[in-house]
């Protein structure tokens, strides 16, 4: 057992969590603030690994950082905005068939009620004329009063995010080691070490969803270009991000390019094979991808994984279900290192 903590230690540790507590509150409770210092901290976990790399081979960390960005704005302008203009081209023939979608949704939703009056004699209404001409107003309303705020919000944080980034991935060291003198000096090493290994796990959690999230949209993306499917790389850029969410995203991501398919009469062919190959894919990513190599390399066992994901969803529902796993091994490591602590 440690020894009882002196006057001093009470008055720095009162410190520490007053100084903590005053962070978190600016950076993560200012509604401005929030967006930017959450895409930073993912930038950051992204791109510190490749940073360190280049030093340890004798880059100097400043020239690393600067060849980092010279080399993500290269690829942005050369690649992503010829992808952008791929999907964005895509996305506005999707947009345009949205219209005759609804008016076949409502054919066949006819014929339904139709056929359960002469078998049932029953008279429903499934409502869906109505809803569709309630969502039109309501999205207006929606757009009205949260888009600008959003705009604003995305707005500032791809000002803030690069310029954050570059100096914590800069100064990064000198930013830890100020926070780190405010504990108690016989608890600075082991607080240290706490927070690399923090650091470590959150880093290699976040690239190992990226890498799980770009592994399923290329499956996706390979399937539907097999069967000659339309706006293949919106749907499986849509799976894709959806992904992100543990179990539950691969469903929502599904749901789109299966209701197009399904209800529109030119695509209807492909309706079988889509849903088979979301099914095959869903499969591929619960039981290998994300308990197997997302859980390897957050070193979780598959049933932390899955405990983790079930309490966070019953909790925070889709939130919880997102931070869930990095939160489970944060908790492992603070367990581990105070077990040491406690029974050494």
């Amino acid at each position: 057992m440690t020894a009882p903590l002196k006057p001093e230690e009470k008055l720095q540790t009162a410190f520490l969590i007053t100084v903590t507590t005053f962070l978190v509150l600016i950076f993560f409770f200012t509604p401005s603030l929030r967006p930017a210092t959450l895409f930073t901290i993912l930038n950051v976990l992204m791109l510190g690994p490749a940073v360190r790399w280049m030093e340890k081979r004798k880059v100097p960390r400043l020239a690393g950082i600067l060849l980092l960005y010279t080399a993500l704005v290269l690829f942005f302008v050369f690649g992503v905005s010829r992808l952008i203009h791929v999907l964005s081209e895509q996305w506005a023939g999707l947009i345009e068939s949205l219209p005759a979608l609804g008016n076949a949704v409502q054919a066949k939703l006819d014929v339904l009620e139709d056929r359960v009056h002469d078998s049932l004699g029953i008279e429903i209404n499934l409502g869906f004329k109505r809803w569709i001409g309630t969502l039109g107003p309501a999205a207006k309303e929606w757009a009205i009063e949260n888009l600008p705020a959003l705009v604003g919000n995305l707005a500032s944080a791809s000002m803030l995010v690069p310029i954050f980034s570059f100096f914590i991935l800069k100064d990064g060291r000198k930013f830890s080691g100020f926070y780190l003198k405010l504990f108690p000096h016989r608890f600075s090493s082991s607080a240290t070490e706490v927070l690399n290994k923090i650091l470590r796990a959150l880093g290699r959690f976040v690239r190992a969803k990226i890498l799980e999230a770009l592994l399923f949209a290329i499956l996706v993306y390979i399937g539907l270009r097999v069967m000659d499917a339309p706006y293949a790389g919106i749907f499986s850029l849509i799976a894709g991000i959806a992904n992100i969410i543990p179990y539950l995203g691969p469903f929502l991501g599904a749901a789109p390019p299966l209701l197009l398919f399904g209800f529109s009469d030119g695509d209807s062919s492909i309706f079988w094979p889509a849903l088979f190959l979301f099914l095959g894919v869903n499969a591929i990513d619960m039981i290998l991808i994300f308990p197997v190599l997302v859980g390897k390399i957050v070193n979780l066992t598959p049933l932390t994984l899955l405990a983790s994901v079930a309490v966070g969803q019953e909790l925070y529902g889709i939130a919880g279900m997102l931070l869930a796993v990095p939160a489970a091994s944060v908790l492992k490591i603070i367990y581990l290192e105070l077990q040491a602590l406690i029974y050494p």
